[in-house]
């Protein structure tokens, strides 16, 4: 395996709104390149789609850092990974998420309502913002008034934003959970919460600590990436007419639509990952305790796995991204996210055909891919 010598991760603005020049010279050059990022330090970038897939089912690999002291969540590895995982994936599997699709629906009606449609209007802030909190909180047994509490509490954690107070907000995105939890141990219901403190696998509960880092993790997994996949997908039907039209004429393909933004645009650009062990990889030897960083952006955008990588194309089958990961990590929120962003954009594009972009778009600088706002004029 030929290895590119130690190259900057490019991070210019330019760069950041469009990465896959650089992801497909670094792909070209080699299967993994020796590169620096802001966020990580020195890592080895995976680009190509057939090892990016190998490498995230590789148990030899660890979503954290040897640490005792971390709290068990869905990132750990096994066998708290696999305990955990079956405590929670009744919550989020098909059935319990298609008896939510009417009830979003309405949401998604009801919020469109409420929308200008003769003048510009920030499509992120009013829509694929308050979409997901809304359903995330819903599913969590948390009243709707708390909702606008909620995204104050956790929105610059999950927009992956470096700040100077980020122990603060992750504290205070803490302590609703823990007072929420509180509430559902006194008054449970029938909501995902409630059912998590109740729940048991082979004799086997949550523990507090843990209770309170699924809750956060939860809200992670119900927003962050939700409301990316929506301002990308409606930015990827804008800035490309011919499938805009072909959607509005044929609004049956928004389930292959939703795989195809996921593909082009993922909402996490990539996942990083630590060598529990040396690992030979071809002719390379990554050295335990090495980070990998597996590029969804990049694997996404392989085209000896996806024939044209760059055009948006919403009847592309077979398409399988990587965009919720692979293996034992693979999202389980993602039919949750699937069925939102199903009926958020496919409501969309229904009632407001005419839609359109209304100004410039800039793109979140951080291992998020999504924007800071999208602009649109929604016409008649």
């Amino acid at each position: 395996m030929s290895v590119v010598p130690y190259v900057p991760l490019a991070e210019s603005p330019v760069a950041v709104a469009d990465p896959y020049p650089d992801l497909g010279r670094l792909r070209a050059a080699g299967p993994m390149a020796r590169v620096q990022t802001s966020f990580m330090g020195e890592v080895w970038l995976v680009t190509r789609y057939d090892l990016a897939r190998e490498l995230l089912a590789d148990l030899r690999f660890s979503r954290r850092r040897d640490d005792d002291s971390e709290v068990a969540a869905v990132d750990s590895d096994p066998p708290d990974h696999t305990r955990i995982r079956k405590l929670v994936r009744h919550a989020f599997n098909h059935r319990r998420v298609e008896q939510l699709r009417d009830w979003v629906g309405g949401l998604v009606d009801g919020m469109l309502d409420e929308l200008e449609t003769d003048r510009p209007v920030d499509l992120l802030e009013h829509f694929a913002y308050p979409l997901p909190i809304a359903v995330i909180c819903e599913m969590l047994g948390a009243p709707p008034e708390d909702r606008a509490d909620v995204r104050a509490r956790t929105e610059k954690i999950l927009a992956g934003e470096v700040t100077e107070n980020r122990e603060e907000v992750y504290d205070r995105t803490k302590q609703y959970i823990e007072q929420l939890i509180e509430q559902k141990r006194r008054t449970p219901g029938d909501d995902l919460l409630s059912g998590l403190i109740a729940a048991r696998e082979d004799g086997e509960q949550l523990s507090e600590p843990e209770l309170i880092e699924l809750g956060i993790a939860l809200i992670a997994a119900g927003y962050a990436t939700t409301t990316n996949l929506i301002g990308n997908g409606v930015h990827a039907l804008l800035t490309n007419p011919d499938q805009h039209r072909l959607l509005r004429e044929r609004p049956e393909l928004i389930n292959s639509a939703v795989e195809e933004f996921l593909r082009y645009e993922s909402s996490f650009s990539a996942a990083g990952q630590i060598a529990r062990e040396d690992v030979q990889v071809g002719d390379v030897v990554i050295r335990q305790g090495d980070v990998v960083l597996i590029s969804f952006c990049g694997a996404n955008r392989d085209p000896d796995r996806f024939p044209d990588p760059h055009r948006l194309d919403i009847t592309r089958d077979p398409n399988p991204h990587l965009a919720f990961s692979h293996g034992i990590h693979h999202c389980l929120g993602a039919p949750l996210a699937r069925m939102e962003a199903q009926v958020a954009i496919g409501t969309l594009v229904r009632r407001f055909p005419d839609i359109r972009l209304a100004g410039p778009v800039r793109w979140r600088e951080n291992i998020m891919r999504g924007l800071h706002e999208l602009p649109v004029v929604l016409g008649r």
